[in-house]
């Protein structure tokens, strides 16, 4: 049990979801950023010279697996800083300290509303990733919820209105109950303490390496699928870009999506070299757990009309059930890449 603790600390520490957040509100963008608009000089982009140092954040977790080969990258191309939390990553962005991000989408909506424009989604880079586990492999679907009862956490922020979303359209009606912690959901899920509960990457290899009973009975992406179409998934992370960078650097930046790419097939094709690659990398700090994790990431780099058909679908659902959660408003055309 101590070394789980230990195991479940380091985590927490070292993660944000995924792309749906570390304590699920921190990464979903209820989080407020800095009020201020970016001035002239700060959104200035760099001037552009032959060799461009692309400055980019990510976060620790599933939303910063898939740039595990630029994270390590030696040519100079590139500066990417891993960092723990989404409130980190907002200051950064509108300031024009960096010029990529990969980050929650509903963030995305947030400061692409507050900075009037200013970034760019470029492609969902984190699909699914929520599961509900339990030992009662009679539940197959969200219908089997109803009268249960299933624990969750991210109260306020985007993983209940997911939840919200496919029980109303499923006709269940299960008592939720909400934990703030996705490590102590877990161990109190591995401990045999709760029958039922909601839980992300890596989280859920964590729990399910600890507690053998257990099994994942539902995968949220494989219901939303369900209601929304087979190619509308869950996207929980995306990959925005600077504009005043991006009209200055195209060509540079052509270069990282195809060195991004690149990178997401290492991850989903190769998961042992990926696995060690990821804690070089500092984005997560265990190897074995990384290696269960990468299957169920949906580590990803969609096209830019996979990308919109996706987070119109997933950002109507999230101002239906709070409009503040991307921004107050539903972004406009120029929030997507062509």
């Amino acid at each position: 049990m101590k070394k789980l603790i230990k195991l479940l600390l380091i985590v927490t520490l070292a993660l944000s979801l995924a792309a749906c957040g570390s304590e699920q509100k921190n990464e979903d963008v209820t989080i407020e950023p800095p009020s201020s608009t970016p001035s002239e000089e700060s959104t200035k982009a760099p001037t552009p010279k032959e060799d461009v140092v692309i400055r980019i954040a990510t976060l620790a977790g599933p939303t910063g697996m898939g740039l595990v080969n630029l994270v390590n990258d030696t040519s100079g191309k590139y500066a990417v800083e891993v960092l723990t939390q989404p409130d980190q990553l907002s200051p950064k962005i509108i300031s024009g300290e960096v010029d990529v991000a990969t980050i929650p989408s509903n963030l995305a909506a947030v400061l692409y509303n507050k900075m009037q424009g200013g970034i760019t989604v470029v492609a969902v880079n984190t699909k699914g990733v929520l599961y509900l586990l339990g030992t009662d492999e009679s539940i197959l679907s969200f219908e089997d919820l109803d009268g249960k009862e299933v624990v969750l956490t991210g109260q306020g922020a985007s993983p209940e209105y997911i939840v919200n979303d496919l029980l109303s359209k499923n006709n269940a009606s299960p008592n939720i109950r909400f934990m703030t912690a996705h490590a102590d959901l877990s161990n109190a899920m591995a401990s045999g303490d709760i029958d039922l509960a909601i839980l992300p990457e890596p989280f859920v290899s964590i729990t399910l390496a600890q507690n053998k009973d257990l099994k994942v009975l539902v995968d949220l992406n494989e219901e939303w699928k369900a209601l929304y179409g087979e190619d509308i998934e869950i996207p929980l992370g995306v990959t925005i870009v600077n504009n005043a960078f991006l009209k200055n650097n195209e060509e540079a930046f052509n270069d990282f999506i195809t060195d991004y790419q690149s990178s997401v097939d290492f991850v989903n094709t190769d998961s042992d070299n990926a696995a060690k690659a990821i804690v070089e990398a500092g984005i997560f700090p265990k190897e074995a757990i990384v290696k269960l994790a990468i299957p169920r990431s949906g580590i990803t780099f969609e096209s830019p009309d996979a990308t919109r058909e996706m987070l119109e679908a997933y950002f109507k659902v999230l101002f239906e059930n709070n409009p503040k959660s991307v921004g107050g408003s539903l972004p406009d055309d120029a929030f997507y890449y062509e």
